[in-house]
């Protein structure tokens, strides 16, 4: 699965999540996007940093914040930015109305994913 598709699947379980004001645990993203018991968190990273600067970019709150680490209830560290979290998470709660996953330009923020990182989520970020 590439990044684009693994952030749209991203992008719904997170809208989901967030009209039932619920969190999402690394481990059930993971689950829901097929990857084997144990995988590390990491392997859905670009994704979820393409669904935090595609909100951001629409000028929506920090979806991504509600994913979090199972035993810290919190993202990992260099998950999420750990100063907003708090912030963010009571703005995705609020947000009532999401775009439909199939009205976000994914092509867009894929071919911009580095200065859009850079403005909105994790600078230097595509730069590894």
């Amino acid at each position: 699965m590439n990044s684009v598709a693994q952030a749209k699947q991203i992008y719904q379980l997170c809208v989901d999540s967030a009209m039932a004001s619920r969190t999402l645990t690394y481990g059930a993203v993971l689950n829901s996007l097929g990857y084997d018991r144990g995988v590390p968190g990491y392997a859905i990273r670009y994704g979820l940093e393409l669904v935090l600067i595609a909100c951001r970019d629409r000028e929506l709150p920090g979806l991504t914040s509600i994913v979090v680490n199972e035993s810290t209830g919190r993202p990992s560290v260099g998950g999420y930015p750990q100063d907003r979290w708090d912030g963010d998470v009571q703005g995705v709660f609020a947000h009532q109305k999401w775009p439909p996953v199939d009205e976000v330009d994914w092509e867009y923020v894929w071919k911009n994913r580095r200065q859009l990182s850079n403005m909105h989520g994790t600078p230097g970020y595509w730069d590894t």
